[in-house]
């Protein structure tokens, strides 16, 4: 008898805690729902890993815009430019994940930095989240006016003498750097290399015929060839730019496996709720659709590579990470 009471009350017991833990899953999901519904209630920020006017922040800026129209709430971009685009990134990745700061995501900060530094102070696979894929940017060789004007030419001299040409990049790890490097080798030459702290100064430096050679976006270089300072030698990507028809690609010009490209897209800190993420990829791919959007994608010879799933962008990064992290780091390429 004794035993029974017993029992009655260790079931009962047993009942009221599965009851109470069935109740909270409920008033969690019934509050996720609630959030979900009401995001966003307050301004978002994009953090730009990168400083103001680089074509980095005018990307993300043009998808600021275009996100807010979608969400009814401004998304304000601020600019936490440092160590290789690792500060921006860090913020971002240590941020509450409740889609209220998100990243404009490049593939310097998230695929070339985990190769070019020892550590770094997130997780690149754990901490971070993508929220949709953006856009793949394909990239110049941008030449200084003491280069011969044709590729052809530039790698020949290049062959003959090693010490003629110097080139810059935005420092070392940087898509410019590691894109260069992939480029000497398929060309079978060497050039020394001129760190910079950013793309601005190593561009400024190639006007001033400093450096020879500097690898950037249409949209960065494009003042510096209107102005009569420099000219291209090649474009990336399988197809000539709408914008700039007049340049080549490498591959026309018998380099076809030097693809030389960037892509950005929007990211955030892992464990945001699916709801919001739902929310936020939604409003990445709406924003891709609107004319100021479509205008710079075209002016930069971009390819949109959205619309896609959170999932779906986190599994293009990892693939990215996987290609050329093992290049990087066989190539003893590491940041200063």
């Amino acid at each position: 008898m004794k035993t029974s009471k017993v029992l009655k009350a260790k079931y009962s017991s047993f009942l009221f805690i599965n009851i109470l833990l069935a109740l909270t899953c409920l008033v969690t999901m019934f509050n996720q729902n609630v959030f979900a519904q009401s995001f966003p209630v307050r301004p978002i920020t994009l953090v730009v890993a990168f400083p103001a006017g680089s074509s980095t922040d005018v990307m993300a800026r043009d998808m600021a815009v275009s996100m807010a129209n979608s969400l009814g709430q401004s998304v304000i971009v601020a600019n936490r430019a440092g160590a290789g685009g690792v500060t921006g990134t860090d913020f971002v990745a240590k941020s509450a994940p409740d889609g209220y700061t998100l990243g404009w995501g490049t593939s310097s900060q998230l695929v070339m930095n985990p190769g070019v530094y020892k550590s770094l102070p997130f997780d690149i696979d754990k901490d971070i989240s993508q929220v949709g894929l953006v856009v793949k940017i394909p990239l110049v060789i941008l030449a200084g006016n003491q280069v011969p004007l044709t590729l052809k030419e530039f790698v020949a001299i290049a062959k003959q003498d090693n010490s003629k040409f110097k080139y810059g990049s935005a420092g070392k790890g940087s898509v410019s750097h590691v894109m260069t490097e992939v480029f000497l080798k398929q060309a079978g030459i060497e050039m020394l290399h001129i760190p910079y702290r950013g793309a601005a100064p190593a561009l400024t430096d190639l006007a001033g015929g400093h450096v020879d050679i500097v690898i950037d976006t249409l949209i960065a270089t494009s003042a510096f060839v209107d102005q009569g300072k420099a000219h291209w030698l090649g474009l990336g990507g399988d197809k000539r730019s709408q914008s700039q028809p007049q340049v080549p690609t490498f591959a026309e010009q018998g380099y076809p496996d030097f693809g030389a490209y960037s892509w950005g897209s929007v990211y955030g800190p892992s464990k945001i709720s699916s709801a919001v993420m739902t929310k936020l990829n939604q409003a990445v791919a709406v924003a891709m659709q609107t004319p100021i959007f479509k205008a710079r994608i075209q002016q930069v010879g971009g390819e949109q590579l959205g619309p896609v799933s959170p999932q779906q962008a986190d599994e293009f990064a990892l693939k990215e990470r996987s290609k050329w992290v093992p290049f990087i780091k066989n190539s003893g390429i590491v940041a200063e």
